[in-house]
């Protein structure tokens, strides 16, 4: 897991990120005798790497060479050799004129992320009122590409802590990190709000071996049959043939899964499943989400889940990754019960009989399953949860902001301008956070 969250957009986040993630793969294969000398890549990463990364194209840092390959473009990158290999484009392919072009190294992935809100952040006026915004997190909301604050009321209403139908009640039994339990005490207890289903269309790219001693494809019989059609004066022919891609030497082959970010699709936004804290009609919301019941075109409304949880607890094993559906994490396994899930054990029974959190699924895509797409399967990521990056009032610093480093798929930070090379533009992050001046970067984060 720890290699797929390094991995995850790698080119788009990290300087060099192709030239590392190429030179990992081929230390990895190095292990088995291998040496690569093909690199097959989608042609929207081939553009990219043509056309983005200021550190192969300003002269201070390119040198004389950078402009000469800026200008080449596309096909000065894919002429010439890449960290030794010789790069092959595998372009999409019509399949009729009511579908979309199938790009076979492009598949829908999911991540997932937490933030924490302290209740103890929250800080008085000279007059004793609260200060308003202080018991807040911001966090980024990809949809809107900008800042949004997440109150401590907000998330504890939409954890469903309250009297009423589809609610766990005003003091929820939580567990506690030695074994015992205690009820949710609003003045000290932690929420998690966690963003489980985040969800981009992602780019791979392939590392192999070429030629025969890898693999071939396989021709079987085939068959031509004509017929005359004579009430319309014409003649059919159908032609029936069996192929298959064949590796018979799976060594030489490693994919690099998710490199690039090609899309947004769902769940990044900052809106809850159960804004007013009724958590059967958040039940109803997710399974929608889940199965895709509306058409790709539609916007999914929700995105958050809020949960109390022990301040020890998170200071304890909870700190990075959570679990929130019922698979268990390597430290759970031997003890048999849900530790990292916010509230321990006590939490999960009570929001998975509200919720239906078995549900979720462990990061399957089960449509790609069915159909058998090329590189749908491998990937984990929405069983858990990682740190994702939020902000915190801080009254120490000059803007007021503390940030929290993210330990997830996206890295420790995320800001306004990230949505477009989440979304597939041939930028930088760097460039696109650049493009907003600092001062529209800035959170106003008391306001």
């Amino acid at each position: 897991m720890q290699k797929e969250v390094s991995m995850f957009a790698i080119a788009q986040k990290d300087r060099m990120g192709l030239d590392k993630a190429v030179e990992d793969s081929k230390y990895a294969m190095k292990r088995y005798g291998v040496s690569p000398n093909m690199l097959v890549i989608p042609p929207q990463l081939s553009l990219y790497m043509a056309l983005a990364p200021e550190e192969k194209l300003s002269y201070k840092e390119a040198g004389p060479s950078g402009s000469s390959a800026f200008e080449a473009g596309v096909e000065g990158f894919e002429a010439k050799a890449f960290r030794g290999c010789g790069v092959v484009t595998s372009d999409p392919f019509e399949v009729s004129d009511d579908m979309e072009a199938v790009q076979m190294l492009q598949r829908f992935t999911q991540v997932g992320e937490f933030y924490v809100i302290d209740p103890k952040i929250l800080e008085k006026n000279a007059d004793g009122t609260d200060k308003p915004g202080t018991a807040a997190i911001m966090i980024y909301d990809e949809e809107c590409d900008k800042y949004v604050k997440i109150t401590y009321e907000a998330a504890k209403t939409a954890a469903g802590i309250g009297g009423g139908e589809g609610k766990v009640g005003e003091t929820p039994t939580l567990s506690t990190p030695d074994g015992g339990s205690e009820k949710y005490n609003p003045a000290e207890d932690l929420i998690v709000v966690a963003r489980p289903f985040i969800e981009h269309a992602m780019l791979s790219a392939v590392l192999a071996v070429a030629g025969s001693d890898t693999g071939a494809t396989c021709f079987g019989p085939s068959d031509m049959q004509l017929s005359a059609n004579t009430s319309v004066k014409t003649i059919e022919g159908h032609y029936t043939g069996h192929f298959k891609a064949v590796v018979a030497k799976p060594q030489n082959v490693r994919v690099l899964r998710d490199v690039m970010a090609n899309g947004y699709r769902a769940g990044g936004n900052a809106k809850f499943f159960a804004p007013d804290g009724n958590l059967t009609n958040a039940k109803e919301a997710i399974m929608k989400r889940l199965a895709f019941e509306d058409d790709d075109g539609d916007v999914y409304p929700a995105s958050l889940l809020a949960f109390p949880m022990k301040r020890e607890q998170y200071e304890g094993r909870c700190s990075t990754v959570m679990s929130l559906t019922s698979r268990l994490l390597p430290w759970e396994v031997q003890s048999g019960t849900h530790d990292s899930f916010p509230g321990g054990e006590a939490g999960y029974k009570a929001y998975n009989t509200l919720l239906s959190l078995q549900q979720i699924h462990f990061g399957e895509d089960l449509r790609a399953s069915e159909n058998m797409d090329y590189i749908s399967q491998g990937s984990t990521n929405n069983a858990l949860c990682f740190l994702g990056p939020h902000r915190l009032y801080d009254s120490l610093k000059k803007d007021y902001v503390n940030l929290v480093p993210g330990q997830g798929h996206w890295g420790p930070d995320a800001r306004p301008g990230d949505a477009r090379w989440r979304r597939g533009e041939a930028v930088s992050m760097m460039t696109a956070r650049e493009s907003l001046s600092s001062f529209e970067a800035k959170v106003a984060y008391v306001a």
